[in-house]
């Protein structure tokens, strides 16, 4: 992306994480949902004259993302918003993985880390969250799980390979932190590191598939 989408982006990102902490909830409405928004149109301005089925399922991927973010800004106000929002960032997380697939060699050993953490995560959590909330989130760390096992086995150039990978594991650490902010204790600030780690990771991800794209 250029210098001054990267800015904009940001900057969205720097606004939504003051207004919450300053609990100013319009501006979090607000710029919330624009963090997606904006990397969707940027990712799109850079495809659209030659768009392949990658980068549909990037923008779909994004779109998820962006609705993910939309149904957990109104949580507090029916747990129901917390499964829409974990099941829009599924979807989106199964869109990334199938991109991260078509570049991808099966590594055994490289994906050992992120199935280790993921389950050593799960039966820390698990006797505080609700039965009912179990199988999503069962469900769900699978697919985290897929998904950074995916982007450590992409085969491409090392700046899209590490810009990539650094962007799948700080999803997981943002998702982690949203998990045992919820199940487990609360976390000082923790709206301004789940935002961090996940406004970071979208942008690296995403630059990170364009920079991949480019070399093709």
């Amino acid at each position: 992306m250029t210098r001054n989408e990267t800015i904009f982006y940001f900057s969205l990102g720097i606004i939504n994480i003051a207004s919450g902490i300053l609990d100013i909830e319009w501006l979090s409405f607000v710029s919330k949902p624009l963090l997606m928004i904006s990397l969707f149109f940027f990712y799109f301005q850079k495809v659209k004259q030659n768009l392949n089925t990658s980068d549909k399922i990037m923008l779909i991927s994004l779109i998820f993302s962006c609705l993910g973010d939309t149904f957990l800004m109104f949580q507090g106000k029916n747990s129901q918003f917390f499964l829409l929002g974990l099941g829009s960032f599924l979807l989106a997380q199964l869109a990334y993985c199938l991109v991260f697939s078509k570049e991808g060699k099966r590594n055994f050993f490289k994906r050992t880390p992120f199935v280790i953490y993921s389950i050593t995560l799960f039966y820390f959590l698990k006797a505080s969250i609700p039965k009912d909330f179990l199988l999503p989130i069962i469900v769900y760390t699978l697919a985290i799980t897929w998904m950074g096992s995916q982007a450590v086995e992409r085969q491409t150039n090392q700046k899209s390979y590490q810009f990539v990978l650094i962007g799948a594991i700080l999803f997981i650490i943002s998702d982690s932190l949203i998990a045992i902010n919820k199940f487990a204790f609360s976390i000082p600030l923790s709206g301004l590191w789940v935002m961090a780690t996940y406004i970071a990771a979208q942008y690296l991800i995403v630059e990170g598939v364009l920079l991949g794209r480019s070399t093709k």
